[in-house]
């Protein structure tokens, strides 16, 4: 085993491996374990805890590289291949205490032949059920297996979540094709969780095709396989996510229409009013000022001859707009 693993504080849950079995191993336990002679183990850290931010400064198995990865604040999604293994940043989703999913998240990982150190700033869904099926009984004969399994589990999550995605992508299409509603509360949403899983999917398949590519060379590391079938599937989802994104984004542009049509109707009706009331308005406000000579001021039948002439200056301009085609 690497130096150090025999203490390693701020643990949040660890795993020895023999024969692809799993038994749990904790920070008191750690050493005893790991003298009885496992396959390899796998540790899994929490940056937030200042102990396990200590270790993986000590630990002296990393590269400059690899350690500046485990401990910065780097987001971007990596993957560094080495001979015996590699180091890097993989997706993953954060999850609350009540195991709901929450924003994209990072996990930043290190692997080699025998060891798989991973360390998180938040919990992570992926991580937890891969912890999950180990404590169920799955099998992991290597580390790689492990990291795979990891990205099968984001892959898997992300997969049942656009299906959810296109599902209320189309009940909002259908309500805005049929005038039941706009939609634009919940559309707004989903537009975003769309886009964050096409530049997630988008960074994933980058960072393969950087880790991958010929020119790097071949270094043998264990990860190699399993990435150029993950580059597939990240290819696949990134189709798809994209395919959701632009469906989105044209039935905004449905509703942004449908409300600047319906804007427009409403100032058309606005103006044709104040078109007719324009007139009357007018003569109102002639016949109402308190000056001498005023017409029919002081005959009784003066209110009906201006009521009358407002009538008929309303009716010449109705008149003129239909004239004109200005009203249907």
């Amino acid at each position: 085993m690497p130096p150090l693993l025999e203490r390693c504080a701020g643990l949040v849950f660890g795993f020895g491996f023999r024969g692809g079995k799993a038994e749990p191993v904790m920070e008191p336990t750690l050493e005893a374990a790991l003298a009885s002679g496992h396959d390899w183990v796998w540790l899994h850290l929490a940056l937030s805890d200042h102990r396990a931010r200590r270790f993986l400064e000590t630990f002296k198995g990393f590269s400059r590289g690899a350690r500046e990865v485990m401990l910065g604040t780097e987001e971007r999604i990596q993957i560094h291949l080495t001979a015996g293994g590699g180091w890097g940043i993989l997706p993953d989703i954060e999850r609350d205490f009540a195991d709901e999913a929450l924003g994209s998240g990072r996990l930043s990982f290190w692997m080699e032949e025998r060891c798989l150190i991973t360390a998180r700033r938040h919990p992570l869904r992926a991580a937890e059920r891969l912890r999950d099926d180990i404590e169920a009984g799955a099998e992991l004969p290597v580390p790689s297996a492990a990291l795979a399994s990891l990205l099968e589990h984001f892959v898997t999550m992300v997969e049942a979540r656009l299906a959810v995605l296109a599902a209320d992508l189309g009940h909002i299409e259908d309500q805005v094709l049929a005038d039941h509603g706009l939609g634009q509360d919940s559309l707004g949403p989903l537009r975003r969780e769309l886009s964050r899983y096409t530049r997630e999917f988008s960074s994933l398949r980058s960072a393969i095709h950087r880790a991958t590519s010929t020119r790097r060379g071949d270094t043998g590391s264990p990860l190699q396989d399993h990435l150029l079938q993950l580059l597939q599937d990240a290819e696949d989802f990134d189709r798809d996510a994209g395919a959701l994104t632009d469906r989105a984004r044209l039935l905004y542009e449905e509703i942004e229409t449908r409300i600047a049509s319906t804007t427009n109707r409403s100032l058309s009706a606005l103006t044709v009013i104040s078109t007719l009331l324009l007139p009357p308005t007018f003569i109102v406000g002639a016949f109402g000022m308190n000056l001498e000579g005023i017409p029919w001021a002081r005959d009784g039948e003066g209110f009906g001859f201006v009521l009358g002439l407002c009538l008929v200056l309303v009716l010449a301009g109705y008149i003129v707009l239909r004239r004109f085609r200005i009203l249907p």
